[in-house]
């Protein structure tokens, strides 16, 4: 007896159960709702409307506005030297590698 024959064998000895016409229906409305009650499916949808709404110009620019205005913040805070010619002196030695090598940053 090969596979195949095995196979046929096992389907026609377990026959498919028969349910009712609304059985499926019930079963993945019940599934449906319980995925509405679960937190990744509150976070997805919370996580889509926030998307959806900065996609739109208006809400995309404030929050382009306000990364801007928060990094150049946070990056003024965190600078250690803000005298103009020393933030000079690193920006030319950040756009010129050779800058680098004939100036010495104090420190």
């Amino acid at each position: 007896m090969n596979n195949d024959d095995l196979h046929l064998l096992i389907r026609q000895t377990q026959p498919k159960p028969e349910f009712s016409a609304s059985f499926q229906r019930e079963v993945w409305a019940r599934i449906a709702v319980a995925e509405q009650r679960s937190w990744s499916a509150q976070w997805r949808t919370w996580s889509e409307s926030l998307f959806r709404w900065i996609a739109q110009p208006a809400p995309a620019v404030a929050v382009v506005t306000a990364m801007l205005v928060l990094g150049a913040g946070l990056g003024s805070m965190t600078s250690v030297n803000n005298e103009p010619a020393n933030l000079r002196t690193a920006y030319m030695a950040s756009i010129n590698p050779l800058t680098a090598a004939h100036v010495a940053m104090p420190k």
